[in-house]
């Protein structure tokens, strides 16, 4: 159990460090201190590594939002209604953004992913893929199909917009509310609304000037 509550211990302070600065501007030592341990070596005994400690923060919150994502997918094939941008959209997005609605708000997760989505250093398909990211993969099929009768260069770089809006957006609305005691009255509104947006830039139609952008930069690399 002292092990279980120690490796509990410096995978909080990990997520709220990161969270706030980046892995990279944050030292083991640091999250030893922050974790209240003062033994030098806990961390490395519990995770040898940068990497098996950020996998760890993966792990405490990813695993139950995948475990979301599938049910959601799977309600929906059972219903016949996987084939509708929205319905997707939010089984994307609501489990990660249903983060925010705990009570204890203690949450640093979201905060600590943009971190790790915008540091160039950190590959996150390769610290989750196979592990957590079941839920987002099958989002990303049906996406493809849905939006099957646009470019596939078009819908690859939708998809990845997609999941950055999704990523910041919930980042800041949890970087609002750890300043603010109260919870929002208009929360669900800016995820219903969020989802809006997200699923209207996927569908929104190719413009002319996209299409030639398009068509151009296939002719350079043909």
């Amino acid at each position: 159990m002292v092990e279980t509550d120690t490796r509990e211990k410096l995978v909080a302070a990990a997520e709220r460090l990161f969270a706030e600065r980046g892995a990279d501007n944050v030292s083991l030592r640091e999250v030893n201190r922050a974790a209240g341990q003062k033994n030098v070596a806990a961390l490395h005994y519990h995770f040898g590594t940068r990497r098996a400690l950020m996998v760890a923060i993966f792990e405490r919150r990813m695993a139950d939002i995948n475990r979301r994502r599938l049910e959601m997918l799977e309600a929906m094939a059972t219903e016949k209604q996987d084939q509708d941008i929205r319905n997707v959209v939010e089984a994307m997005v609501l489990p990660l953004a249903e983060q925010l609605a705990d009570p204890k708000r203690n949450s640093h997760y979201i905060r600590f992913l943009a971190q790790a989505v915008a540091d160039p250093n950190v590959d996150i398909g390769d610290l989750i893929r196979g592990r957590f990211d079941h839920g987002f993969a099958q989002t990303r099929r049906l996406l493809q199909q849905i939006l099957s009768g646009l470019p596939d260069r078009i819908v690859e770089q939708r998809i990845q917009l997609a999941g950055a809006q999704m990523v910041y957006a919930l980042a800041d609305k949890e970087r609002f509310m750890a300043n603010d005691d109260r919870q929002p009255a208009e929360l669900w509104l800016f995820i219903d609304n969020l989802i809006d947006a997200i699923a209207g830039m996927l569908a929104a139609p190719v413009s002319p000037a996209t299409r030639q952008r398009l068509n151009n930069s296939e002719k350079l690399s043909a």
